[in-house]
């Protein structure tokens, strides 16, 4: 029997996720962000992405509560989520920000090393995007679930990138880092590697 969770709630859950981006959409289009919006339209698209990363986190001990048990049909639309945003953020550094501009680009890439940090998370991010597929959660098997652990290493690089730029205000890095590290840290039997390394020391 179909229920009002199985159909109807999706749209709904997905205006809720598309908000930020249509709202930032529209506010350029209207020149709220000029006359230097990639500079502003680079933090907003960063912490999109952050808590789409720390929603997709949150709900493997969300959906063991029984009655929140329904929230493990979005896991995988969160997970897109995130990687649009962090995608978005991306893009808007180098047509906003950058101008497109190879020797700025390049420039960058010397003097702000935190941005390869950014880039290995929206790589793994991509790897998961396009694994999450049915067809693949089959090809891949038991080893869909070692790929996608992965989540935890981009989340390592999403604080990396926060705090690795971070000069007078450390705001933004704390906060995603509060709510980052206990999710990880529930997560500590899904790390066997680090735990043997420890258990070694």
């Amino acid at each position: 029997m179909t229920t009002f969770w199985d159909r109807k709630e999706k749209p709904i859950v997905a205006l809720v996720f598309t908000l930020p981006f249509v709202w930032m959409f529209v506010s350029l289009l209207m020149g709220r962000y000029f006359p230097d919006p990639g500079k502003l339209l680079m933090p907003l698209s960063g912490s999109w992405a952050g808590v789409c990363v720390v929603s997709v986190l949150a709900l493997t001990p969300l959906v063991k509560i029984k009655a929140l048990k329904v929230l493990s049909r979005y896991r995988r639309f969160v997970g897109l989520t995130a990687f649009f945003y962090t995608l978005l953020h991306l893009i808007i550094y180098l047509v906003l920000f950058a101008g497109l501009s190879w020797s700025w680009i390049s420039s960058d890439l010397i003097d702000k090393p935190y941005i390869y940090a950014g880039v290995l998370a929206l790589l793994i991010f991509f790897l998961l995007a396009i694994t999450s597929t049915k067809k693949m959660m089959r090809r891949l098997g038991r080893n869909w679930k070692k790929l996608h652990r992965f989540i935890y290493l981009a989340a390592l690089a999403v604080i990396a990138h926060l705090w690795w730029q971070v000069k007078s205000d450390a705001s933004t890095a704390l906060w995603f880092t509060v709510f980052l590290v206990p999710l990880l840290a529930v997560r500590w039997d899904q790390f066997p590697l680090i735990k043997r390394l420890f258990k070694k020391s």
